[in-house]
């Protein structure tokens, strides 16, 4: 499988500005970024940034909600997730500058700088064999093969493993280091006025958080590359400080801000553990103490702890087959494990089994309201799996035999929902089976509001463009035919489902 520095730079430039590639979150089947991002592109053109502004001496740095920022709850409580929709404008210079072409060659050469035999990295953002395959899937295969089995691989080699993450790792990327990464920090920090890629990456970052330094937007593969740039740097600065100090026997497995570090000395190992903890915190990352380990069973550190949960209780599940009698036992084992194990890839594995056997009923016997509770419970403790939630919702809602019925129903679950801080994402996904009840839901996110075609939504602030360059943006676009044409309030689970279990 191909990652993206393997392209061309053209074909880089095109692959940045698919809709895919600009938005990696999960929304609703009919939001589509492909106009808008071609509007862009055709206004725009070779235009050079300068001349592209209203002001040549206010820049967008000078505006907020430069970007569209949706929250998502991440724990059910007050936590949230910081999403973002870059400023089509500012993503396209952004895109359009780093695949220059003497740029371009520039970031191949100082990716390979970053590559060394003891460390393995797995993240940078892949290519698609599979057209029909999403963005997140491939990453999800790419961190199971290549971290998850090749851990496991490793436990012949080694008898020591250390697990850990960066706390907040995009919200504490320190834009400035960009240009470090790029070009070393001594000569960045010498040339602060040199208008080198580093130093053009951070300004159109900054330009599109109100000058803000910390953190960069997260949601789209542009970001994920550039987060990659200054993480790369760290496994340079790492590599050269183990070198310096004598340790050369070990192993590194990285996706993004995951480790796994292998080693045959517990001494050198936790060694390894405080050099880079020293070399993130250089450039302004710490390491998640909540989930950092030391361990000699590498197997078991291997496998995230809800899949060994799953696994230890077959035959419960064989295959699509369960041997619980009803639906509700059938969640209420769902709902147990979700407290346990919240926001896993096992919850969203035996909630993709539930929606394809309730997708598969004509007839339910069983209480519509309970089992609805249960999967909204569900999904209070289990943000991350929002929209395959909703799509259960939508289908034992449309097991209701009367229209009154399914909007009261509906009309419960989003005043439920409501009571949670950060909800906007989860509103998306409710319109999603909602559009069309005559029933008020009170949506106040943004893009919902586009879904309703009400007049005069802001997502991104461009007042900071030359009108002509905003003249007939179609905002609207974003939101497709779909739902005139073709919608139905069940949710298809080829909408939610990122893998076919």
């Amino acid at each position: 499988m191909k990652h993206i520095l393997e392209l061309s730079h053209t074909k880089a430039f095109d692959f940045l500005l698919q809709g895919a590639s600009y938005s990696t979150i999960t929304l609703p089947i009919y939001f589509d970024f492909s106009n808008i991002l071609d509007f862009v592109k055709t206004k725009i053109g070779s235009k050079d940034f300068s001349v592209c502004l209203k002001d040549k001496n206010v820049f967008p740095s000078d505006f907020d909600n430069v970007n569209y920022h949706l929250l998502m709850n991440k724990d059910g409580r007050y936590a949230y997730r910081p999403l973002q929709l870059a400023n089509p404008y500012l993503y396209y210079f952004l895109a359009r500058e780093i695949t220059k072409y003497e740029n371009w060659e520039l970031l191949k050469k100082r990716f390979g700088e970053f590559e060394n035999r003891n460390c393995e990295v797995v993240s940078i953002p892949q290519i698609n064999d599979d057209k029909d395959e999403n963005i997140t899937a491939t990453s999800i295969k790419s961190w199971w093969e290549h971290i998850e089995q090749r851990s496991i691989e490793l436990s012949l080699e080694y008898k020591y493993i250390f697990v850990t993450d960066i706390t907040n790792c995009y919200g504490s990327i320190y834009t400035h280091s960009i240009s470090w990464a790029l070009h070393g920090i001594e000569y960045a920090k010498e040339h602060k006025k040199e208008k080198n890629l580093g130093k053009l990456i951070d300004t159109y970052i900054m330009g599109m958080q109100y000058k803000q330094t910390n953190g960069i937007p997260q949601g789209g593969v542009l970001f994920d590359f550039i987060a990659e740039m200054v993480l790369g740097y760290s496994d340079l600065l790492l590599y050269e400080e183990l070198q310096r100090i004598g340790i050369t026997d070990y192993k590194i497995l990285r996706y993004r801000d995951d480790y796994r570090i292998f080693s045959n000395s517990k001494e050198e190992l936790e060694k390894i553990a405080m050099t880079l903890q020293t070399t993130l915190a250089k450039l302004n990352f710490q390491l998640n103490s909540s989930k950092t380990k030391l361990s000699e069973d590498i197997i078991e550190n291997s496998v995230k702890a809800d899949k060994l949960f799953y696994i230890a209780n077959l035959p419960i599940y064989k295959g699509e087959e369960t041997v619980f009698n009803t639906l509700q036992q059938e969640l209420l084992y769902i709902l147990c494990l979700s407290k346990q194990y919240p926001n896993s890839g096992t919850i969203s594995k035996l909630l993709t089994i539930f929606l394809k056997r309730i997708s598969a009923k004509e007839h339910l016997l069983e209480n519509v309201g309970v089992l609805s509770a249960i999967v909204v419970e569900i999904a209070m403790n289990s943000p991350k799996v929002y929209s395959l939630t909703v799509s259960i919702i939508s289908n034992l809602i449309n097991h209701l035999d009367t229209t009154e019925k399914r909007e009261a129903m509906a009309k419960n679950i989003c005043n439920k929902f409501s009571r949670l801080p950060n909800i906007g994402y989860l509103q998306l996904w409710m319109q999603r089976i909602t559009f069309q009840m005559h029933t008020s839901m009170g949506y106040t996110e943004p893009l919902c509001e586009i879904v309703e075609n009400k007049p005069n939504v802001q997502i991104w602030n461009n007042e900071w463009l030359k009108d002509e360059y905003t003249a007939e943006f179609p905002l609207y676009s974003m939101c497709t035919n779909w739902l005139r044409d073709t919608f139905t309030p069940i949710i298809n689970i080829d909408e939610v489902s990122i893998f076919d279990y």
